[in-house]
């Protein structure tokens, strides 16, 4: 006859492992709600300014929202709207109009994926900003990129207006909204 073969005894890992799934769950539910909540676009009121720097600002066009994780306080502000992006930077330039432009087309190009339409034009608005603008694209997107240069405050000020193929027609209006809208020290 055979020897009897011992029972196993059942291990409880049912509840604990229970406890550890609900654990997981709760955890990972917590920054999927927290992730929804802390969104990174803020609805802006119309006609609400925003400051770039201490001396740069722009009222965003109506419905777009300001971009929180593209926010580099005293340096830049980005606000969107579906797939538009618009961005203006401000930073310290020694240099000439000239010398930054070029600087800007040798950064959008340094990565080999961006063209640049043989475009460029000078712009003026209301505010007093004046520089040059000129219009690129890429593989899925294209824009546009106005530089001005104060040499009284030694402040150049970027936009970059920026669209999905296809949507840059459509956003030309709102980009240049917000473009006549911008104030620099030197506009007051």
């Amino acid at each position: 006859m055979l020897p009897a073969i011992p029972r196993r005894e059942r291990y409880g890992t049912l509840g604990g492992s229970a406890l550890v799934l609900l654990f997981v769950l709760l955890y990972v539910g917590f920054w999927l709600i927290w992730d929804s909540h802390a969104s990174g676009k803020e609805e802006v009121r119309p006609g609400t300014t925003i400051a770039v720097s201490e001396s740069v600002s722009f009222v965003p066009a109506g419905g777009w929202a300001l971009e929180r994780e593209a926010i580099t306080p005293g340096v830049r502000s980005a606000v969107t709207r579906g797939a538009n992006a618009f961005t203006v930077s401000a930073a310290t330039w020694m240099g000439t109009l000239a010398e930054q432009t070029s600087r800007e087309k040798k950064l959008l190009q340094a990565g080999g994926k961006v063209h640049l339409y043989g475009n460029d034009q000078s712009f003026h608005t209301a505010n007093g900003l004046t520089g040059v603008k000129f219009s690129y694209f890429t593989s899925g997107a294209e824009g546009i990129l106005w530089i001005a240069y104060d040499p009284g405050t030694e402040t150049v000020v970027t936009l970059n207006g920026q669209s999905a193929a296809g949507a840059l027609p459509a956003a030309v209006g709102p980009f240049q909204e917000m473009v006549d809208s911008v104030r620099t020290e030197a506009g007051k």
